[in-house]
């Protein structure tokens, strides 16, 4: 109770007044309306992509700017005003500013751009296949905000570019002549930024595919760009049962905006999980992650993931050891309710999968028997079954 009156919460008072007052400069700066903002195709006509932009609003230093600069002529950004709107600058460890705004970190050269060997994992079209019954499809390399931490920052580049119509159906042809795929997942970059029409005709598409049993999205648009989630959408989404994989990665990000967006997803029927990613200086925190999950499970959104950070070239400052995600998910263990705690799992370099990683020194077994130890370090023993 003590620590979490420290995790900032975006329905929080300040959050809320951060929120309008940054609100309110970019609309007068874009001379833009209410209207406007609440406007997904707006937002990203209007996304902050050059420091020049960032400096409208914010008094950046000489260093700060050229850091920035030089950062970006590498890593290309782009940041939503919805997004931006909720960057604290007066903070250095904003969880939304460290996520967003270029850090001069980044030109670290360790790590990897592709250490998944996603490359080596496409058998056709735009695919990525790790597993025998279920794949990913690559539609796109645009995304509302992009992630200072994104694992396919390789595929950025200059600019934004949907997959092509023959790429995807080279993709499905390869998925109908393998029944032994059940479940799909359709995502980019952001998978949502795909029109309401495209997005319709891959599901139709793959529906039609009598193995094909599970579709979903992989979309942080609920983050980032929640207007993007409509009526409209859900309902498409409903009518062909597609499942919703997203992330928060900080309880602040979980805003009256972000709610609506889930709200009317929930409401239409669509399940809605999160994928957290384990980041040092934004959530690597037992507390911040309790708090998140739980605000997480409030609002109807089932903790799914909790990633430990992969090895991704540019992201070194964003890495923790394995120990802290374990220290985290004992935390965890009776502190908070069962629907609360995601599966920590650690990405295996080369595409060999998911490893689910667990705290271990809370069960024993000899020549007796079991011994575990609780959340409150007390035994419990269990005999072997005769």
């Amino acid at each position: 109770m003590k620590h979490k009156t420290k995790i900032r919460l975006g329905f929080s008072e300040f959050s809320k007044k951060l929120y309008v007052d940054t609100k309110n400069k970019i609309l007068t700066e874009l001379n833009a309306s209410e209207k406007d903002w609440n406007n997904p195709k707006w937002q990203l006509k209007n996304r902050i992509s050059d420091v020049s932009e960032i400096s409208n609003y914010i008094n950046l230093t000489d260093e700060e700017y050229e850091n920035i600069k030089d950062v970006s002529e590498t890593y290309r950004f782009a940041i939503t005003p919805y997004y931006f709107s909720l960057i604290d600058f007066e903070n250095p460890n904003c969880p939304i500013k460290l996520q967003s705004i270029p850090n001069i970190k980044e030109l670290d050269e360790s790590g990897q751009l592709d250490p998944m060997n996603e490359e080596q994992s496409n058998p056709s079209g735009k695919i990525t296949r790790r597993y025998p019954n279920k794949l990913i499809i690559n539609v796109t390399n645009a995304c509302p905000m992009y992630c200072r931490h994104c694992q396919r920052r390789r595929l950025i580049g200059g600019f934004d570019k949907n997959t092509s119509k023959r790429a995807i159906d080279e993709s499905i042809d390869f998925i109908k002549n393998n029944p032994t795929i059940r479940e799909v997942l359709i995502t980019g970059g952001d998978a949502l930024l795909l029109s309401n029409k495209r997005l319709k005709e891959i599901f139709n598409k793959l529906s039609g595919i009598d193995h094909v049993e599970v579709l979903r999205i992989g979309t942080r648009t609920l983050a980032t760009l929640p207007f993007r989630i409509n009526d409209e959408l859900a309902v498409l989404l409903r009518k062909y049962r597609v499942n919703i994989s997203t992330q928060f990665n900080h309880a602040c990000e979980i805003t009256p905006e972000a709610v609506q967006a889930i709200d009317t997803l929930v409401d239409h029927g669509i399940l809605v999980r999160n994928q957290m990613v384990l980041l040092h200086n934004i959530n690597d925190d037992k507390y911040c992650i309790q708090k998140t999950n739980e605000e997480l499970q409030k609002y109807r959104v089932i903790p799914y993931y909790l990633f430990h950070p992969k090895d991704i070239k540019g992201t070194k400052h964003f890495q923790v050891d394995i120990s802290k995600g374990l220290e985290i998910m004992k935390h965890l263990e009776g502190r908070t309710s069962g629907m609360c705690k995601p599966t920590y799992v650690y990405n295996s370099p080369l595409g060999l999968g998911k490893v689910p990683l667990v705290p271990m020194e809370n069960i024993e077994h000899d020549e007796n028997g079991y011994k575990f130890t609780t959340w409150e370090n007390k035994i419990v023993k269990k005999d072997y079954m005769e």
